[in-house]
């Protein structure tokens, strides 16, 4: 889970942590074939979540993310198969969030 800045200003853009994660794995579930989804921060300093489809990013619209989950079959579908939302649920287990936190911290001064 993350921790000091990211978690207080996730806690305010999201309402709480479980909010938005549960936001987060939804708008990846919703992603139709293959793409990713993104938290960036805006240009306001608030957070926001962002799906792209196939290889676009939120890099082309001009914003830097801090964390990406990639939602392509060919990140899952050897252990998960076609069941999206179990992948989803294990990514949870190996979000690293020191480089998230990092990622963060740079961008502050957006």
């Amino acid at each position: 889970m993350p921790s000091g800045a990211l978690l207080d200003r996730i806690d305010e853009d999201f309402g709480s942590f479980d909010t938005f994660k549960a936001n987060f794995s939804a708008a990846a579930l919703k992603v139709f074939g293959s793409g990713w989804v993104w938290l960036v921060p805006q240009h306001d300093g608030s957070l926001a979540i962002k799906a792209t489809a196939n290889q676009d990013t939120p890099v082309d619209d001009g914003f830097q993310p801090v964390l990406g989950l990639d939602v392509w079959e060919h990140a899952y579908y050897l252990k998960y198969f076609n069941v999206r939302a179990n992948y989803i649920d294990a990514w949870w287990n190996v979000v690293n969030w020191k480089v998230v936190e990092a990622n963060f911290h740079a961008l502050k001064n957006w």
